[in-house]
């Protein structure tokens, strides 16, 4: 049933290599590098997954006016030709 291993190889090795007819080592050390080695990997895919989802919901920038006169009082630009606008003068 069980056959004797000529061959011993860590957990990370045989992950990341195969451990084909060699026998795997299951030691503290070993799983402890085998999981260290899978936690940098998911830091660095969630690293690079951040950076993609903040370009993919980033909003656009506001457009830019170039006829607004800075000397102007109000701070908003209102067209006061449409009657429901939001900011409006009282006198129309």
């Amino acid at each position: 049933m069980f056959r004797e291993c000529t061959e011993t190889v860590s957990m990370l090795y045989a992950v990341i290599f195969g451990a084909g007819d060699a026998c795997i080592e299951m030691s503290t050390t070993s799983i402890l590098t085998a999981f260290g080695a899978f936690m940098v990997l998911v830091i660095i895919a969630q690293f690079f997954a951040r950076r993609l989802w903040s370009r993919l919901t980033k909003r656009n920038a506001p457009v830019e006016y170039d006829d607004i006169d800075p000397h102007r009082q109000s701070p908003y630009r209102d067209d006061p030709n449409y009657r429901n606008s939001a900011v409006r003068r009282s006198k129309r």
